[in-house]
């Protein structure tokens, strides 16, 4: 019989960032869409600034990630 144990892939950090720091986030995204006054076109806006920063660190990283690969190759 296999043991269930949560620590094997909810790992602390995990806990941490989508938890304890995303709270924060989801609060206000909460606040955008379901707070007095709503505005939708705002709303909206604001939505899309957040995922597209989101998504240019994400491909920011990667193309630093692919920079660095270049420069500093895996020894073998």
């Amino acid at each position: 019989m296999v043991e269930f144990d949560a620590w094997n892939f909810l790992y602390p950090g995990t806990w941490v960032i989508f938890v304890v720091i995303g709270i924060p986030v989801y609060t206000a995204i909460l606040g955008w869409f379901f707070g007095k006054p709503r505005e939708l076109d705002k709303s909206l806006m604001a939505l899309t600034y957040l995922v597209g920063f989101i998504i240019s660190m994400w491909v920011g990283l990667y193309v630093l990630t692919q920079i660095i690969g270049v420069v500093f190759p895996m020894a073998r």
